[in-house]
């Protein structure tokens, strides 16, 4: 297939993660593929698939428009070229999509996760989005991906879209790249772990309060946090008056991989909003790839469908502190190495992005089928 897809992502950054791996899968299976998308300084060294640099204007709020804008001049202006199926980010689907129909393009959506930020510009966001959702249902697209069940079962009933035509394309992790440590046990002190957005929607600030809630309690534990975001200069500032916390702004990837690597617990703190209720973490991979236990509050976007009630503890947002630390105040450091191997194998069984490919594959197989 002759595939391009059309990304808010800046390639080469970490929010580009997931992108990047569905791109490379589609590489490998022998698909050719051209991502167009804004320009980025940080470019990876790839040279699987074609990217095409497209203007955009750096005003919050205008970013997705005018990338749209750009990209309707370029396929206006190579609107000969040979195309199979078109991929769309649902930030730029309404503009793009009446124009790709006029040319025979099959087009699929690509949602990774409704509008994130709690801010008068997502409800602004959310009109977009369901724009995007209801081009589905009027078959302008012809299928819809999404990264959970919970995501699938939301858009299905919003917008009336039959389940064969929303593929569940969850995230997934490089296990070669994110590997336990052999040496790695639990001495004496427990490390947690969380890497990502550092906002304050994402229930980040209940993180420290946990930490120092468990050394009161005799459990002895350190906190380490990696990002940016609204709470970066809170924590950080907090980080000082505690030699049990550090926080790191954000780091390249293999960086990351290198970190949980050396930790014990990853957190999932988000809380349980209609955004976190339909999320896929890439984070929540990442950590079962490192063998990291990994506790967080109890809803479906941190779920998983196999039971793991030894490695992965979620609770209630209500009683996330309170459980936590009766369960760690009880919990045996001897058995963490065998809970570790149990993550990892999780991951090695359910977290490959070969999954997440095959289905994106089917999609647009059945979307050219269908056009």
């Amino acid at each position: 297939m002759n595939i391009y897809w059309i990304t808010v992502r800046k390639i080469g950054d970490l929010c580009s993660t997931t992108t990047i791996a569905l791109a490379d899968g589609l590489s490998k299976e022998g698909h050719s593929l051209t991502m167009l998308g804004p320009e980025s300084s940080n470019k990876p060294s790839q040279k699987s698939w074609k990217h095409i640099e497209l203007s955009q204007s750096s005003i919050r709020g205008l970013k997705a428009a005018s990338l749209a804008k750009s990209a309707i001049k370029w396929f206006k202006q190579n609107r000969h070229i040979d195309v199979d199926a078109v991929i769309l980010d649902w930030q730029v689907a309404s503009k793009l999509a009446p124009l790709l129909k006029s040319f025979g393009h099959p087009m699929i959506l690509m949602d990774r996760s409704p509008p994130a930020d709690a801010s008068f510009l997502a409800r602004l966001q959310w009109r977009e989005w369901s724009k995007a959702w209801k081009l589905v249902t009027n078959k302008v697209l012809l299928r819809g991906c999404v990264v959970s069940d919970h995501h699938s079962a939301f858009v299905r009933k919003r917008f009336n879209v039959p389940p064969p035509h929303v593929h569940i394309l969850p995230a997934g992790v490089d296990l070669q790249l994110f590997r336990p440590s052999a040496e790695e046990q639990i001495s004496t002190e427990i490390r947690f772990v969380y890497h990502g957005r550092l906002d304050k929607n994402r229930g980040i600030l209940s993180l420290p309060m946990l930490i120092q809630k468990l050394n009161s309690n005799g459990v002895l534990a350190r906190l380490t946090l990696v990002g940016e975001g609204d709470a970066f200069s809170t924590l950080r500032h907090m980080s000082n008056s505690f030699e049990w916390m550090k926080v790191h702004p954000k780091m390249e990837h293999a960086k990351i991989a290198d970190l949980l690597s050396t930790q014990h617990i990853g957190l999932l703190p988000m809380p349980e909003s209609k955004v976190w209720k339909l999320a896929s973490p890439l984070k929540r991979s990442e950590y079962f790839a490192c063998g990291l236990l990994v506790l967080g509050t109890k809803h479906g976007g941190h779920e998983v469908s196999k039971s793991c009630s030894g490695w992965m503890k979620l609770f209630p947002q209500r009683e996330f502190h309170e459980a936590s630390v009766e369960w760690l105040k009880q919990f045996d450091i001897n058995d963490f190495t065998q809970l570790s191997e149990e993550a990892r194998s999780y991951a090695e069984e359910h977290c490959s992005w070969k999954h997440s490919v095959s289905n994106l594959i089917t999609a647009l197989h059945e979307s050219i089928k269908e056009a």
